[in-house]
């Protein structure tokens, strides 16, 4: 049984990889950090210490390693990588246009994936593919570093170390100086929201407008539904403006939707995402959050917006009935505010993705345990603030001084109205809950902001105040 052929490829001393011509069907050399994908990154494959191509008239080439490179020698000649981007096989002598740098399939991989994504490095400085470059002579340079591209991606030299979640690369060690390890954890933002059902589609529509027209965000966004894709798309035409991913997750009752948002652990792709940040469809976004997102990864704790006017030890809505059946709650401060689940930014899925399958599985082993879906107020808010505070999980400061929400037709902040809340100075998000015209008000209230005037409905709500 003859083994089967590895399939490879080619870096130049250019910092190019050399590609077939989908087109012309001729070889050339491009930019790999320039390409999508790298299937047409591998037209080589080895086998009886040859190098072939798979089409006639190109190759077969002996490699010849000399100094850590590799000269293919074909029956016309040397394989050249010219300085125009052409590739020709009858150079007769060997020069630095001949050297390249045999990669196999999944070392290609690595790199272009390491290349074409955004990283934290050990210092916390965010590392983007504008910071990456493929350099001449085999160099890698990351923000102000340059690396051997052989001594940290070609598995021979035991390189890259790397760390997965789920078969996912997530984190990346490249050496300097062939030594001094430099650490990169991957970077990739991901938004997310829960839409079952048509009812829900019009703030889900005017939320991911005002993410992308006042947030500025141009990331990924998952959308759990139990509404076919097309029709989403169809009516929430602004899933345009991102990389938008969708899941079909289907349920029997209200409790299958309202936990949704925890079961988000089952969607496979999550674990090549990291920071997640989870809002409500009744959301509207208005400032640009980028730099939100490397805050939320730094942190050590989930974040969510506190209820001033909600106390663990008296609010159902917050776990007050699950505190007082927990025994052990008895030795936490309960005289303090729960938090509104409306919003939830999760650091790192690593790390915290056990505290969302347990609030998941508690949701439902709670209401198996009481023979009743209905059994507690606000069911998965409840149960989000009891796991939380057990496993000292939350931290609702950095999310809280973000977060305004509407409600009796005001915007408040802290538990209070905000009546002279200045023109323009807006804190990231305002949630429009409780009301029955919330559509309306989050369109007028976008619209305040591109007119740059205050909101109309900040003014008090109480005639002693107008006075």
């Amino acid at each position: 049984m003859h083994d089967q052929p590895e399939y490879c490829g080619l870096l130049t001393r250019w910092g190019t990889v050399v590609v077939r011509d989908p087109t012309s069907g001729f070889m050339k050399h491009f930019r790999l950090e320039a390409m999508t994908g790298t299937d047409n990154c591998h037209p080589f494959y080895s086998s009886h210490c040859h190098l072939h191509t798979g089409f006639e008239g190109f190759g077969p080439f002996i490699p010849v390693n000399e100094d850590g490179y590799t000269f293919l020698k074909a029956r016309d000649g040397y394989l050249t990588a010219h300085f125009d981007g052409s590739i020709s096989i009858f150079q007769e002598h060997r020069n630095p246009w001949e050297q390249f740098l045999v990669l196999t399939q999944s070392e290609i991989e690595k790199l272009h994936f390491f290349i074409t994504h955004e990283w934290i490095d050990e210092t916390g400085k965010k590392i983007g593919p504008s910071d990456i470059q493929l350099l001449e002579d085999f160099q890698i340079k990351v923000g102000d570093n340059t690396f051997s591209v052989s001594e940290n991606f070609t598995t021979h030299s035991g390189s890259p170390v790397t760390k997965t979640r789920e078969g996912y690369l997530s984190e990346i060690v490249l050496w300097g100086d062939l030594w001094m390890p430099h650490r990169f954890k991957l970077y990739r933002p991901l938004v997310y929201f829960c839409a079952f059902g048509r009812f829900c589609l019009d703030t889900l529509e005017v939320s991911l407008a005002s993410l992308s027209e006042f947030g500025k965000y141009k990331g990924d966004v998952l959308i759990v539904t139990d509404l076919p894709e097309h029709v989403l798309r169809e009516q929430c035409p602004s899933t345009e403006f991102f990389t938008c991913h969708v899941w079909n997750l289907y349920g029997q009752a209200n409790l299958d939707f309202y936990a949704a948002r925890f079961r988000i652990t089952e969607w496979k792709p999550l674990y090549q995402f990291s920071p997640l940040l989870y809002m409500d469809t009744d959301i509207v976004v208005d400032r640009e959050i980028n730099e939100t997102f490397e805050t939320i990864f730094k942190s050590n704790s989930i974040s969510a917006q506190r209820e001033d006017f909600s106390i663990l030890r008296e609010s159902p809505s917050v776990g007050a009935e699950l505190f007082e059946m927990d025994s052990r709650c008895k030795e936490y401060n309960l005289d303090v505010p729960g938090f509104n689940s409306g919003l939830i930014s999760i650091p790192r899925i690593e790390d915290f993705d056990v505290i969302l399958k347990t609030i998941h599985a508690c949701i439902y082993r709670f209401s198996e345990k009481m023979q009743d879906r209905r059994s507690l107020s606000h069911f998965d808010q409840s149960i989000a603030n009891y796991i939380c505070l057990l496993t000292r999980s939350i931290d609702p400061a950095f999310l809280t001084e973000k977060i305004a929400y509407y409600c009796d037709h005001a915007i408040r902040m802290s538990g209070l109205h905000m009546p002279k809340r200045p023109q323009m100075q807006y804190t990231g998000f305002v949630h429009f809950w409780g009301i029955g015209e919330r559509t309306q008000a989050m369109l007028a209230y976008m619209q305040s902001i591109r007119d740059q005037v205050p909101f109309e409905k900040w003014s008090a709500d109480s005639q002693e105040e107008a006075d």
